[in-house]
C-alpha cells in the first residue's frame, strides 16, 4: 500500500513540477508583465526548485536528510505579490526588512531541528489575510477581491496541514516518518494547479488588478456622466423588454438590440455598473427566479429555465452565489413570508 501511495505521489509531484517550468516560463515572458507577474514568477521558481529536490529524493538520486527547504520564502513572496497586484506599487527600500523573518527562520533551522519555516509562512499569510481586509477599500474593490481573498485562504490551510503533518512525522517510524514529511508537498501542489487554472481563465487579473483602481478613478466616474443614457438603455432592454429571458443572450446581441457597439456596452457595464456582462445578466434572472419561486408552484428546473438559465446546475449555484440559500430554501422561508399559501 505505502509504494502505491510512493508511486502515486512521485508521478503527481513530476507533473507539478512540468507545470511550474511551463507557468514560470509563460510568465516570465510574457512582454507586458509587471512586477506582481514577476513575484508571481519568482514564487513558483522558488517552489519548483525545491520540488526538483523533492523528485530527486523519490527516484533516489538524493539523500532525504541533504535537501534545502524554501518554506520561510513562500509567505513573503505571495504577500508582496499580493500588495503589488492590489496597489500596483514597486518594491521600496523598506520590503528589505521583510528578508529578517527568512534569515531569522534559517538561523532557527540550522539550530534547532523544527519548522520555523512553515511558521514564517503561516505567519505571512494570516498578515495577507488581514492585508485584504483593510478598511480602505471600497465594496467593489473587496468584491474583485474574492479571488484573491480564497487563494490566500487557501494558502493559509495550507500552511496548516504541512504545520500539523510535520509536527506528528516524528510519532511515526523512521521510514513511514519520511514519507510523510515528503507528502506535505501535496497540499503546495494543488495550490499551483488551482493559480495554473486561475492564471489561464483571468491572466488580466491573476498578473495585475489595474481595473481595480482605475474603476474607482475621477476619470471614469466623468466617462460615466457621459453614458447614462446607455446605462438607461441597458436597464430597459432587462426591466422592459426582458432580454436575460433568452438563454442564449450573448454580449454582442445585446449590442445589436441596443444599437450600441460591443465595446461600448463592455465598458459601460464594468466601469459604470461595475460588473461583468453575465452578473449584470444573471442578476435579473435571479431576481426573475426569485419571482416565480414565490408566485407559482412550478418545480425548480422548470422555474430556472423560465427565468433565462440553460441549466439546473447553473441555476442552483448562481442563485446561492447571490441569496445564500438554495431555490428550494428561498420558497420555503422567504416566500412562506411574502407568500402565506406557500406555508403549507
Amino acid at each position: 500500500m505505502l509504494q502505491i501511495f510512493i508511486e502515486i505521489t512521485r508521478n503527481f509531484y513530476v507533473l507539478t513540477l512540468l507545470l511550474g517550468c511551463l507557468l514560470c516560463f509563460l510568465l516570465l515572458t510574457n512582454k507586458s508583465k509587471t512586477q506582481a507577474c514577476s513575484l508571481l514568477s519568482v514564487w513558483i521558481l522558488v517552489f519548483t526548485l525545491e520540488l526538483v529536490q523533492v523528485a530527486l529524493i523519490f527516484f533516489n538520486v538524493v539523500q532525504y536528510k541533504s535537501y534545502l527547504t524554501f518554506d520561510p520564502f513562500y509567505g513573503p513572496l505571495f504577500y508582496l505579490y499580493a500588495r503589488s497586484l492590489i496597489h500596483n506599487t514597486r518594491l521600496s527600500h523598506n520590503d528589505i526588512f521583510h528578508l529578517l523573518p527568512i534569515s531569522a527562520s534559517y538561523l532557527f533551522m540550522f539550530t534547532w531541528p523544527f519548522c520555523f519555516g512553515v511558521v514564517c509562512a503561516l505567519g505571512y499569510s494570516v498578515y495577507t489575510l488581514i492585508h485584504l481586509k483593510q478598511p480602505m477599500f471600497t465594496q467593489e474593490t473587496r468584491k474583485n477581491l474574492i479571488w484573491l481573498r480564497r487563494l490566500s485562504q487557501y494558502q493559509l490551510s495550507t500552511w496548516v496541514i504541512v504545520f500539523a503533518m510535520l509536527c506528528i512525522d516524528n510519532v511515526f517510524p523512521v521510514p513511514l516518518s519520511k514519507w510523510v514529511s515528503l507528502a506535505s508537498y501535496i497540499p503546495m501542489s494543488v495550490g499551483l494547479f488551482i493559480l495554473t487554472y486561475l492564471n489561464l481563465t483571468k491572466p488580466n487579473t491573476v498578473q495585475r488588478l489595474s481595473s481595480l483602481e482605475d474603476i474607482s478613478s475621477p476619470q471614469n466616474k466623468f466617462k460615466c456622466a457621459e453614458h447614462v443614457d446607455l446605462v438607461k438603455k441597458l436597464t430597459y432592454a432587462m426591466q422592459s423588454e426582458k432580454l436575460f429571458l433568452n438563454p442564449q443572450l450573448s454580449l454582442s446581441e445585446l449590442a445589436e438590440h441596443i444599437k450600441i457597439n460591443n465595446t461600448d456596452v463592455s465598458a459601460t457595464l464594468n466601469i459604470c455598473l461595475q460588473m461583468s456582462f453575465y452578473d449584470f445578466v444573471n442578476q435579473y434572472r435571479i431576481d426573475e427566479a426569485k419571482r416565480l419561486l414565490c408566485k407559482s408552484r412550478c418545480k425548480i428546473l422548470a422555474v430556472a429555465y423560465d427565468a433565462g438559465f440553460n441549466s439546473k446546475s447553473n441555476f442552483n449555484r448562481l442563485f446561492k452565489a447571490h441569496t445564500g440559500v438554495t431555490p428550494s430554501q428561498y420558497r420555503k422561508h422567504s416566500c412562506a413570508i411574502e407568500s402565506p399559501q406557500f406555508a403549507n
